[in-house]
């Protein structure tokens, strides 16, 4: 397994915030004897372990398959990017040999350099403060529970390795998978022993990024959910999946447990409660009104144009909360946002590797002082699926609300000053006028050098399709395009290629998340009067009703089904989706080639009645139930004559 062998040191690492602090350039073959000599040192290989987290979310709407490879949006073919190949099933043990992105191999690879750090701590015991010592394992400890987590989030049962393998170990000395519950508790019993000696939160902005107890918390209630979902709780569909020889301490060759245990969300609720307090308790909260008003009257944003909304006081409060959603995502703590617990910046910082922004934005904003056009990648296409499953203003799904329009009138016109719009896009929720763009949509305030942009999806010489003025890389597959991610204060400059955006945080752990794993839990649990109570916090801050039971019984939903349809809304592209579906096994019902829909947009300049013909989009989607998980390389299957490949593949 070459993959458990340490890389060499990678110059810059993670924050939330800053990278002044991140600019590490060792040598290029590091002598191990001098790498944990003092603190200065010690401290540079510190860095090197977050690197592999901030390695791993580079460019991550083409390099990560649980940010794009779902049914809540598509790319052009020709991206191919690694979501793609997942709604394909098109990732094979071969296909990724050699991969030096591929999942498995960063993570990996991080855990060695995080095991060297731990051996080489206690080899060399460098003079430094002890207070400093203890929390620079403690933090290397949660780096190294993370890769494990990630990596069990994605393969199911994994090789644990708890220490430093050197590149000399016999090919059968290699661990193979260990049963998945063996492998839950190594890794919640990690995150609770770095968290002891963790800080709740880093006084220090500068240190923003760096591992918290919170930190801890929130991703240990997050993997004990993750353990008691449906597919690993006894509903695994390859009950006789086994190791060949190698044997887990108590649970011999088995790697699933074929049974259902109530207790583990019993647990999982008890893990969420003890984050949440703790977030909580150290000033984390819901991202507000309040603090978004600050920033959009700060960088002078105008309150979005939203079809039918004009400007009485609700009408206004309403186009306020648009806003503060859209900064939601695109913030950081130093910006007032307390929501973010964890953030990174993609590798190389900037919108460019935070591609999500980047593919979303219209290939044509503007021209240039050149008379240059100028645009994102305009590509990032949300599906039919999601658009019809983000609520209307009356907090029901579009197909539930008796008071919105039929499905068969969603994309006739709905008759306002812009003919463009249709009745689809008319009445519903905040969360989705933040993050979709459709026909007619005024897609940003400020982005064409300081004035609006107007979606014109039929106009192929605008923000609508031409292969030979834009390339068969840029257009949108389903006529709508992404918003989330895009902060309101990006605008191109009309100087070259230039833009405003600063580098900011891609989000992994927020509040409003952990809000909902507690609601899922409750419900879970058959707390259904509790899980209510987390599910409204949402809701309310998103600006719509709240559910009682009395309400949900009427409209004939669980709280579970509740909770989970907020989940699509709130968390939308934001990678939870990806395990959702696998959790709740529900890959044959969502990401088959018949849910692939969008309208008829994959033309130049067509008519209105044409474009708003929903048809299916032509691409080869295809789900197996392998994809339950991902495969191991063949590379990787070959050199460890102890490593099981995953079913199916």
């Amino acid at each position: 397994m070459k993959t458990y062998k340490v890389a060499a040191l990678l110059s810059v690492l993670v924050s939330a915030l800053s990278c002044s602090y991140l600019n590490v350039v060792p040598p290029e073959q590091p002598d191990t004897n001098d790498m944990m000599v003092d603190e200065a040192t010690t401290l540079n290989m510190l860095y090197s372990c977050y690197s592999y987290a901030q390695e791993n979310i580079s460019m991550p709407m083409f390099r990560n398959a649980d940010m794009g490879g779902t049914d809540e949006a598509v790319g052009p073919q020709e991206w191919e990017s690694m979501g793609s190949r997942v709604q394909w099933d098109a990732i094979t043990p071969s296909s990724i040999n050699g991969d030096n992105m591929y999942p498995w191999k960063v993570w990996y690879n991080g855990i060695g350099y995080c095991n060297l750090f731990l051996k080489l701590m206690k080899e060399h015991d460098p003079a430094m403060n002890p207070n400093d010592k203890a929390q620079y394992i403690a933090e290397v400890k949660f780096l190294k529970a993370y890769y494990h987590f990630r990596l069990l989030q994605m393969y199911g049962p994994i090789p644990v390795v708890d220490s430093f393998i050197s590149s000399n170990t016999l090919k059968q000395d290699f661990p193979g998978r260990s049963h998945f519950d063996y492998c839950v508790d190594y890794i919640a019993n990690l995150f609770d022993e770095a968290a002891e000696y963790l800080p709740a939160r880093h006084s220090n902005q500068a240190y923003y990024g760096r591992a918290t107890s919170i930190m801890c918390k929130a991703l240990k209630a997050r993997l004990l959910v993750l353990a008691a979902s449906p597919l690993w709780n006894g509903d695994f569909p390859n009950p006789a999946w086994k190791n060949k020889s190698y044997e887990t301490p108590g649970y011999g060759l088995l790697l699933v447990s074929q049974t259902r245990d109530e207790n583990k969300w019993e647990r999982a609720r008890t893990a969420c409660q003890e984050a949440i307090e703790a977030a909580e308790n150290s000033g984390h909260e819901l991202f507000n009104i309040e603090s978004s008003e600050l920033l959009r009257e700060n960088n002078s944003i105008g309150l979005p144009d939203i079809p039918a909304l004009g400007e009485s006081e609700d009408d206004i409060a309403f186009k306020k909360t648009v806003v503060m959603l859209r900064y939601l995502m695109a913030t950081s703590p130093q910006d007032g946002n307390k929501e973010i617990i964890w953030g990174l910046v993609p590798m190389n910082g900037g919108i460019d590797s935070h591609n999500t922004a980047m593919a979303s934005i219209p290939h044509f904003v503007m021209k240039n002082e050149l008379g240059q056009n100028i645009g994102g990648w305009g590509g990032l296409s949300p599906t039919l699926f999601t658009v019809s499953h983000f609520f209307t203003k009356d907090g029901l799904l579009p197909e539930d609300d008796p008071g919105f329009v039929s499905e068969s009138e969603y994309f006739t016109s709905a008759g306002l000053s812009n003919p463009d719009i249709t009745r689809i896009n008319v009445g519903r929720e905040p969360r989705y006028y933040a993050a979709i763009g459709f026909d007619g949509d005024q897609y940003s305030t400020k982005i064409a050098g300081g004035s609006p942009l107007y979606l014109e999806m039929r106009n192929n010489t605008k923000t609508g399709y031409d292969a030979n003025i834009w390339g068969t890389r840029n257009y949108s597959v389903t006529g709508f395009l992404n918003k989330k991610w895009v902060n309101p204060n990006f605008y191109y400059t009309g100087i070259g290629w230039s833009h405003s955006l600063p580098k900011t945080p891609l989000s992994l752990i927020r509040l409003g998340e952990m809000y909902l794993e507690m609601a899922e839990c409750e419900a879970q649990c058959g707390n259904d009067a509790e899980a209510l109570v987390w599910l409204n916090k949402i809701r309310s801050r998103a600006g719509v009703p709240e559910w009682t039971l009395s309400s949900l019984s009427d409209n004939g939903k669980s709280v579970l089904e509740a909770v989970m349809d907020e989940r699509f809304a709130e968390c939308y592209l934001e990678g939870y989706r990806y395990y959702d579906i696998r959790r709740y096994l529900l890959g044959s019902d969502t990401m088959s080639k018949v849910n692939y829909k969008g309208l008829d947009a994959i033309r130049k300049s067509p008519g209105f009645t044409t474009f708003n013909t929903v048809v299916s989009i032509s691409q080869p989607f295809e789900w197996n139930d392998r994809m339950y998980l991902l495969p191991v390389s063949n590379d990787e299957v070959y050199s460890n004559p102890n490593l099981v490949q995953a079913p199916g593949y």
